[in-house]
């Protein structure tokens, strides 16, 4: 049996336009002060919870928690502006933040070695800025872009 052409073309346009959808429902933003850093991958902005997705942290407890220092250093008390998806009634917003002059917070991080870009995430904009150790640290299948991500199983 042969589906018309018309149906194909319906269901090959509407995926991108669910993506698309899905992206402009859950998106949140917000702007303020540091407030607190309780690690080094969140941030409260105001009484917002941020988490960056667009780096990867060392999971090394000491390095963490020296990340964490650096950006308790660079941050507490400035200004920030958050952009980022809130999903349903999560109180955490899952994006990126950068400060007034455009410097991204993921970057900083990226930059002193704690943590990796997230291509998949960030655009790989963080790429050129990661430091010879962070090699080490491991990129989470949500970093691969959906192309890199290797052979799926078979649906049953």
């Amino acid at each position: 049996m042969r589906r018309p052409r018309w149906l194909v073309l319906v269901m090959v346009l509407a995926l991108p336009t669910i993506a698309l959808l899905r992206q402009w429902l859950c998106h949140a933003a917000v702007e303020g002060e540091v407030t607190a850093v309780p690690s080094a991958q969140v941030l409260r902005v105001g009484e917002t919870r941020v988490r960056l997705n667009e780096v990867v942290v060392t999971r090394e407890p000491a390095a963490a928690r020296e990340a964490r220092r650096y950006l308790q250093q660079q941050l507490l008390g400035q200004s920030l502006r958050c952009r980022g998806c809130r999903r349903g009634e999560s109180a955490v917003i899952s994006g990126w933040c950068e400060l007034p002059d455009g410097t991204r917070v993921g970057r900083l991080l990226v930059e002193a070695g704690f943590a990796r870009d997230c291509p998949a995430a960030s655009g790989g904009q963080h790429a050129a800025f990661e430091a010879l150790g962070a090699e080490s640290i491991p990129l989470p299948d949500r970093c691969r872009p959906w192309m890199r991500r290797g052979p799926r199983p078979p649906i049953r």
